[in-house]
């Protein structure tokens, strides 16, 4: 899933990491900064390490809690083999 935040231009000279570029991109004509997928706090901090831009920081951070809150699990959603086994305890 791509998650987006508004976003004008980036910060002067920033150059997004070569092998974050299939993932993190920026969209000058819509101005928006774009994510696919997960952000690990380790692309979090990949691509904020290049700039002091705090405008930056603060709309990359936006994007880290966007693709957080989706990659938590489902609560209600089936668990591979979690039904057998609570069966099975159930039945102690």
């Amino acid at each position: 899933m791509d998650h987006f935040v508004k976003y004008d231009r980036l910060p002067e000279g920033y150059q997004i990491p070569r092998d974050l570029g299939e993932k993190f991109r920026f969209d000058a004509e819509n101005h928006r900064l774009i994510f696919s997928g997960y952000m690990s706090k380790t692309e979090f901090d990949r691509i904020c390490e290049p700039t002091r831009d705090w405008s930056f920081r603060r709309s990359v951070e936006e994007l880290f809690r966007m693709s957080v809150v989706d990659a938590r699990p489902n609560p209600a959603a089936p668990r591979p083999g979690g039904g057998l086994l609570s069966r099975l305890f159930a039945r102690g």
